[in-house]
């Protein structure tokens, strides 16, 4: 699917009906404000991105795709076409810059280049006990069924079963979910945490999401964690007797 960002209405109908054609499913937002979600919710191959943004810059938003992991291709349009705003285009983590007004033919050839590369690099699903992720589709599996689960529950739970049992700082779940501009604060993502760890009680009981102190957050099978949890118990009783 390719996600186009642009406000203007002759645009963008024109964009989704060329490449409609062209056999692409295009997804158009004509605000920056829903971008995040909807890369959260997978399937996206490819991003175009006008500058111009009622509620924000195009390039801000680039920076805060790649702050955030998004590697997806992305190709920006814009009015600004010198050789400077090229450039700072690139540096903002676009793979593509197509000035306006541009030809469609040429448009399309730009989005098919970056279709055929974003196959090239698809990321292999990640898999947690009988929990996969698929990265291209966006979903998270237990034993192959999608669950189904609200678009924040689910960034959570992918990045940590992305994490392979590794421990996932604060500021790496929250860049991952809310974006890396959101300002969102330690109860915010603590009420996003515990709404996960209802979900999988209900869904997938053999695992459990583990705050580590200092640190953030893991997902582990439910006897690892009560291990875990006995063996810290038992670490502060023979240091307690130590002392």
């Amino acid at each position: 699917m390719i996600l186009l960002v642009e406000d203007d209405v002759a645009i963008g109908r024109a964009v989704v009906q060329g490449l409609g054609a062209r056999g692409h499913e295009v997804r158009w937002l004509r605000r920056a404000s829903g971008v995040i979600e909807a890369l959260g919710e997978g399937g996206v191959a490819v991003a175009v991105l006008d500058l111009n943004l009622p509620d924000g810059d195009g390039l801000a938003l680039c920076r805060d795709l790649r702050a955030a992991g998004h590697g997806l291709p992305v190709l920006m349009l814009t009015a600004r076409g010198t050789l400077d705003d090229r450039l700072e285009g690139f540096a903002a983590g676009a793979d593509d810059y197509l000035p306006k007004p541009f030809a469609f033919a040429e448009l399309a050839a730009r989005v098919d280049v970056l279709v055929r590369r974003a196959a090239q690099l698809l990321p292999q699903p990640v898999s947690l006990g009988t929990l996969s992720v698929d990265p291209l589709r966006g979903l998270v599996l237990h034993c192959g069924a999608p669950l189904a689960l609200e678009p924040r529950t689910q960034g959570l739970l992918a990045r940590l079963v992305m994490a392979r049992g590794d421990v996932v700082g604060r500021e790496a779940l929250i860049d991952a979910v809310w974006g890396a501009e959101a300002v969102v604060g330690a109860n915010t993502l603590d009420a996003a945490i515990s709404a996960l760890r209802r979900r999988l009680a209900e869904l997938v009981p053999g695992l459990v999401v583990k705050a580590i102190k200092g640190r953030g957050f893991q997902i582990v099978a439910h006897g690892d964690a009560q291990a875990s949890a006995g063996m810290d118990a038992g670490n502060r009783q023979e240091a307690d007797k130590l002392n």
